[in-house]
């Protein structure tokens, strides 16, 4: 027992993985068919999920436990004489991973490790014109609210990555992914559920502590 936990310890830290997932014919076809949401700061708007991404982590034995956040706010503020308007379209994005090491996480060799990772995207959305009549303000609210389904979702990833770590802490490896995205909005008279899956391979930049 005394020799497995000196084992862990030996294997404990921080760590930081910075990824960068090259863009690709598939990035270029989805935005050529127009199934962007609309609101700019939706997932799969190309703002929030930045082809260069990090997460932060602590390594414990064979095991990684990690998260990640990031966040896209488009406002708009409009005066004039008569009438100010406000525009604002906002979504963060957190990030949980889970990474399980195939063999001890040492220097000097290459490393084999599963992940699997769940994120939401959680909205907020509003508009106001000062100047609105009744009938007006419930088609902004409408709108609003129908935005904030476009930016909603939720989704899960599962792959597996190979590294390789220096001893002064610096690792270099890459991953393979396949990711999973689901969002549900409604209106007054429909309710719209897309799903999206898509494989992904990223390069990984690590620092460990």
């Amino acid at each position: 027992m005394a020799l497995a936990l000196a084992g862990a310890l030996a294997h404990a830290g921080a760590i930081v993985d910075v990824d960068l997932a090259p863009l690709g014919r598939g990035d270029l076809a989805w935005n050529d068919s127009g199934q962007q949401s609309g609101t700019l700061v939706a997932e799969s708007d190309g703002i929030l999920v930045s082809p260069l991404r990090s997460t932060v982590g602590w390594t414990q034995g064979r095991w990684t436990v990690g998260g990640g956040l990031s966040a896209a706010r488009l406002a708009t503020f409009t005066s004039a004489s008569e009438s100010k308007r406000s525009y604002v379209r906002m979504a963060v994005r957190p990030v949980i991973e889970l990474r399980r090491w195939l063999m001890e996480p040492a220097t000097g060799a290459p490393l084999i490790a599963l992940h699997g990772r769940l994120h939401g995207v959680f909205p907020a959305t509003s508009t106001a014109e000062d100047d609105a009549t009744d009938d007006e303000q419930e088609t902004i609210e409408s709108q609003a609210a129908e935005d904030a389904g476009r930016i909603r979702s939720l989704g899960a990833t599962l792959g597996f990555g190979v590294l390789y770590r220096w001893s002064s802490g610096l690792g270099v490896g890459a991953k393979s992914s396949v990711v999973y995205a689901r969002s549900a909005r409604t209106d007054t008279e429909t309710v719209t559920v897309s799903s999206r899956l898509q494989p992904e391979t990223t390069l990984t930049l690590s620092f460990w502590f």
